[in-house]
């Protein structure tokens, strides 16, 4: 009977169904078959050629515990590798993922969550923001402030935007990047400040007075601030290849975006969350 490509792929899921369904016990046979057992496609390798799934093994504790320290272990070396090379070039990283280099390097969003993740495990077991120079002077702000602090995780990816305007206004026009790639850079960036604010918190979990937390703090507010400063400056030079002694102002009015949206951003987050609270 003459059948459809439609109703041929239909027969065959339908046939795949019925055989997982007919099996009633299982036994190593059915893992023994040449056959890929995520898709049913015949296996002459041992990864499947359709679906990239590994020829599956029957299950046992030992098997379980390795392919979970494997996903684990190749999760850590992308994550450290693309951090490590984040510190001495951004620029570079960002660059070559967007030119096809993305075997080599962690997903930048990826690297993004695990970021985010590790530093409100942080900010939750030193009590960072939970601690005020104000504390008994003012119930009301004190209040206040502490309900600012349940919204306060989110801020953490402010930066990428403040990144982004100062690459697309700075450099739109160099290079023919689009705004996926310049969101790239401003993201990859991010990451690496995020690790650098993860890096300067490490000392509030071993001595995580309120009085050293508290001169963290006030001492954090400047040197971090110009430590991102130069993050997005060298990022900037490497990924759009500047020269610096001939195109120094182009870099210069960037740097000047960023410091400016980051500051506004923050303000406009912080005015945001106050006027939801109240």
């Amino acid at each position: 009977m003459w059948m459809t490509p439609l109703h041929s792929a239909a027969a065959t899921d339908a046939a795949h169904d019925d055989s997982v369904t007919s099996v009633t016990t299982i036994s190593q046979n059915w893992f023994d078959a040449p056959i890929c057992r995520n898709c049913s496609t015949n296996l002459s390798t041992t990864y499947c050629g359709s679906c990239g799934q590994k020829a599956a093994r029957r299950l046992s504790f030992g098997d379980l515990v390795k392919e979970s320290w494997e996903r684990i272990r190749w999760f850590e070396k992308d994550s450290l590798k693309t951090l490590f090379r984040l510190i001495f070039q951004p620029g570079l990283v960002a660059r070559d993922y967007v030119h096809g280099k993305r075997a080599s390097y962690m997903h930048p969003l990826k690297l993004l969550v695990a970021l985010v993740a590790i530093l409100v495990l942080i900010l939750a077991a030193n009590q960072y923001f939970q601690r005020f120079d104000f504390v008994g002077q003012n119930r009301d702000v004190e209040r206040m402030a502490q309900r600012v602090v349940n919204y306060a995780n989110w801020s953490f990816t402010l930066g990428i935007a403040a990144i982004f305007l100062g690459s697309w206004i700075g450099f739109r026009r160099r290079s023919n990047y689009n705004a996926i790639e310049h969101a790239v850079l401003a993201i990859y960036c991010q990451n690496l400040i995020l690790a650098i604010v993860i890096l300067n918190l490490l000392p509030t979990l071993v001595w995580h007075s309120s009085h050293f937390i508290l001169l963290h703090k006030q001492a954090s507010a400047y040197y971090l601030y110009a430590i991102k400063l130069a993050i997005v400056a060298t990022a900037y030079s490497q990924f759009f290849r500047l020269n610096i002694a001939r195109d120094w102002p182009r870099l210069l009015l960037a740097c000047l975006i960023y410091a400016a949206a980051s500051w506004l951003l923050l303000r406009g987050y912080a005015t945001a969350i106050l006027w939801i609270v109240q």
